[in-house]
């Protein structure tokens, strides 16, 4: 019982520390250090052989400006320590505080000398010195230490240090040679290498880490120095640079293209589709494995499907054919198939074929996501077909299967989407509130973007005449009704002309004339919105999709240029940012696709 009572003793006087130090710490945030000196005090007199209750009243002294209180402290506390390096290093800051800069550095290197004799202590040393923000002295002991003693490697924090100093190079050049001692510490390496690099291939950070890398492959074609340099490229979203560096790796050892799959993956998600393509019929030209053919060729023909005019889908649909032909039509090709019907609804107006398609796929063994993913595809060619109520059963049922995926999420937004198409914009508005926050991020932009589109165009007019015929010609552009689309756009731009919703149907239709290959009237759609909303919030989508016409459709890549530079000098906050920079360097000309 008594052995009770004393640990439960201990217990509640450490928790009254820990209280009194969150408070002290409050006191000493908010600059009330002589409420905080009290407990401090306090603390002190309770633990005085704890260092961390003498570092904490050392501290606010020296906020109070009580020099001589901090040495007094110092020398009663070397009286009962027989090891007593750190307080010189405290008196020596402490000097430095006074200006007395050549007595603080007497302090300073007694610390650093007694690493000669106690290697050991290197780490407690070099520490305290980066809690004084002395970076050198802290670099200067562990470097000795680890001089000393080779079983000593205090290499990460050596680099951590070059880093806050700025000195990249050597910070990259330590975090390297430690990847080449064990390759395993390649993940946090790079972890820290984040914190210097960007997607800008002229920041400081890149170019060193670039410089650093090429200089070891000269000397040494290690295969880890691809993989950096390939990581590098990635984070610049350079992905053929990056698939030059993954190409290289397998053609050493072509055990398997695994890092060329998460390559390409994320050259789409990124939609750099030009550097995926190239990757895609790499893959499917050089892959022994079944598996890596199956998925580069349905990436690539889903590829090739979003990006085709309607010339092109008899042959894609031949071509979806033929690949269920040969891989058989089951749940191991449930992807490709789900896609297919996506074609066929979308693309070529064929939602029954669609539909009879997701039947058969269902009554094979799925599991509950692949279930819910097929009840979704249904929903929309259901929506397609304007058969709403009987969407929206489905897309109910996804929410209540799969109640925290983030296909609910989805779910839901197609709820409040189909709300849209039916003219029920209150209630489609009260959805899309709740989806702001959702934790897809792509989700949350949908329901920002289609949220405002309400909002926005509902203010002045309550009678929503402007809104229900905009949504009424979106709801014939997801249907792939074109000409229909085309013609209830041109409709509303002539009876709402000088409305908000201007900016909006014109490039609602500017997308449609694109799908009809009609570029000029697309290029021409563009263009009004620069000249007449070069202050909207669409026009750097304008400014993107021009330039992206003049360089793939109208051959004229020099007209691209000017445009994308716009995106990069005015609009930095575009999601077209990247891929727009990305290309006029291209268009510039001055990276070499060939080289590292």
């Amino acid at each position: 019982m008594r052995t009770l009572f004393l640990v439960v003793a201990v217990l509640s006087c450490s928790m009254g520390f820990a209280q009194d130090s969150k408070l002290a710490e409050n006191y000493m945030d908010q600059g009330e250090y002589t409420k905080a000196l009290k407990i401090y005090q306090k603390i002190y007199e309770l633990n005085k052989r704890n260092p961390r209750s003498v570092f904490a009243l050392v501290e606010v002294y020296q906020q109070l400006e009580r020099y001589e209180s901090v040495d007094s402290l110092i020398d009663l506390v070397q009286k009962t320590t027989t090891r007593d390096e750190v307080f010189s290093i405290e008196r020596g800051y402490n000097a430095t505080l006074q200006g007395k800069d050549s007595l603080a550095n007497r302090y300073y290197q007694k610390a650093i000398k007694a690493i000669d004799s106690l290697p050991q202590l290197t780490y407690g040393i070099a520490y305290r010195f980066e809690q004084r923000n002395e970076l050198d002295r802290a670099i200067a002991a562990y470097e000795k230490g680890m001089a000393l003693n080779d079983k000593l490697n205090y290499n990460y924090q050596l680099s951590r240090l070059y880093g806050e100093k700025g000195d990249l190079e050597k910070m990259f050049d330590t975090n390297i040679k430690m990847i080449e001692q064990d390759a395993v510490y390649r993940s946090r390496a790079q972890a820290l290498f984040s914190q210097y690099v960007t997607d800008d291939a002229e920041n400081e950070g890149n170019k060193i880490l670039r410089k650093v890398l090429l200089l070891r492959l000269r000397e040494n074609p290690d295969p880890i120095y691809n993989q950096l340099l390939s990581w590098l490229f990635v984070q610049q979203k350079d992905f053929k640079k990056a698939f030059i560096q993954e190409r290289a790796i397998y053609m050493r050892d072509q055990t398997n293209m695994y890092n060329i799959q998460d390559l390409v993956e994320t050259a789409i998600d990124e939609k750099d589709l030009e550097a995926a393509a190239e990757i895609l019929d790499y893959m499917i030209e050089e892959t022994q494995s079944i598996s890596v053919k199956y998925t580069a060729q349905s990436l690539k023909i889903k590829l090739r499907a979003a990006a085709a005019t309607a010339e092109a889908y008899e042959q894609i649909k031949q071509d979806y054919e033929s690949l269920l032909t040969y891989y058989g039509r089951d749940k191991e090709t449930f992807r490709l198939q789900l896609d297919y019907a996506n074609f066929l609804a979308f693309k070529t107006n064929q939602p029954q074929e669609a539909s009879d398609l997701l039947v058969a796929l269902e009554k094979t063994s799925l599991s509950t996501f692949q279930k819910a993913d097929v009840k979704m595809l249904l929903a929309d060619i259901l929506v397609l077909q304007e058969q709403f109520h009987r969407a929206l059963i489905y897309y109910s049922q996804i929410q209540n299967d799969l109640p925290n995926d983030l296909r609910s999420q989805e779910s839901q937004f197609k709820v409040a989407r189909t709300s849209y198409f039916q003219g029920d914009f209150p209630w489609s508005l009260t959805q899309l509130k709740v989806l702001r926050s959702a934790a897809s991020k792509l989700i949350a932009n949908d329901a920002m973007q289609l949220s405002l589109t309400i909002a926005d165009h509902s203010i002045e007019d309550t009678t929503f005449v402007a809104l229900k015929a905009f949504a009424k010609a979106e709801l014939k552009q997801y249907q792939n009704k074109t000409a229909e689309a085309i013609t209830l756009y041109d409709q509303l731009l002539l009876d709402h002309k000088g409305d908000p919703i201007e900016d909006e149907a014109l490039l609602n239709q500017a997308q449609l004339y694109e799908v009809e290959g009609s570029f000029e009237k697309a290029r021409d759609n563009y263009q009004v919105i620069i000249d007449n909303y070069g202050d909207g919030i669409l026009a750097d989508d304008a400014y993107y999709r021009l330039g992206l016409l003049y360089q793939e459709q109208l051959a004229a890549p020099q007209k691209a240029k000017p445009l994308f530079e716009k995106i990069i000098f005015n609009h930095a906050d575009s999601i077209h940012f990247v891929d727009a920079r990305r290309r006029y360097r291209r268009l510039r000309g001055d990276e070499n696709e060939k080289a590292f």
